[in-house]
């Protein structure tokens, strides 16, 4: 039956891959990190936490409620929130929090200003000013190796920008890439592996990919895994 689909969606111009993004698949890499940052939480991550069940975990999002959303869930209970955002200087800055219907919109919110299609589906954006901190600023109070989740709409760069020493510590960076200027001032995926290559970091999986529409289904941006170069 599934040689049937396969076959049948080949000649279609299509395939099926594996859902990467399971604690399953995340476990095969063999990581053991002390401490894993997830930045930009809303609603949580639960296929992170359940990967490092050892692991101290430090969850990191500007919207306040973020923490309180993932202990209610029951998907992790212990961990450390902050709620700040990150970026390559500490300061302040302006959160966009969209709203797409009555009580949602809150996973695209974004310290930068949407430019793509999706900005159209808006009814408002509501704006607020948030605290800014480097992530090296953060994670010095946490030892050990680290894990890293970086998912902030757009400002990917600029949270790997702030932490230098951090990536250094790092065994792996799971990173929202986008591919497409999607936002105002965005800055090319270039720059993020830039950094990220300075650190010893290198692209070694590709874990998700969100299309755009149609059989061209050209992608948007990527969730995609660096590690060791060795690794």
């Amino acid at each position: 039956m599934l040689g049937e689909i396969r076959r049948t969606l080949k000649s279609e111009g299509l395939a099926v891959h594996p859902i990467k993004t399971r604690a399953f698949y995340l476990k095969g890499y063999g990581f053991s990190p002390d401490v894993v940052f997830d930045v930009g939480v809303h609603d949580g991550t639960p296929w992170l936490y359940k990967s490092f069940a050892d692991a101290r975990f430090v969850l990191i999002d500007p919207q306040p409620g973020c923490g309180d959303v993932v202990r209610a869930s029951g998907q992790l209970e212990d961990f450390d929130f902050h709620a700040v955002a990150l970026g390559a200087e500490a300061g302040t800055a302006t959160l966009n929090v969209p709203e797409t219907a009555p009580g949602k919109g809150g996973a695209m919110a974004s310290l930068m200003e949407r430019t793509d299609n999706l900005a159209g589906t808006f009814n408002k954006v509501d704006t607020y000013d948030v605290p800014v901190k480097r992530l090296d600023d953060v994670a010095a109070a946490y030892d050990g190796r680290v894990g890293l989740k970086v998912d902030t709409e757009g400002f990917e760069t600029a949270v790997l920008a702030g932490g230098p020493d951090t990536l250094k510590r790092c065994e792996f960076v799971i990173l929202e890439l986008s591919v497409t200027e999607r936002f105002t001032q965005s800055t090319p995926p270039s720059a993020a592996i830039a950094l990220l290559a300075d650190a010893g970091l290198e692209l070694r999986d590709i874990l998700a990919i969100a299309d755009g529409p149609g059989k061209r289904a050209q992608p948007r941006h990527m969730d995609v895994m660096f590690t060791r170069w060795a690794a």
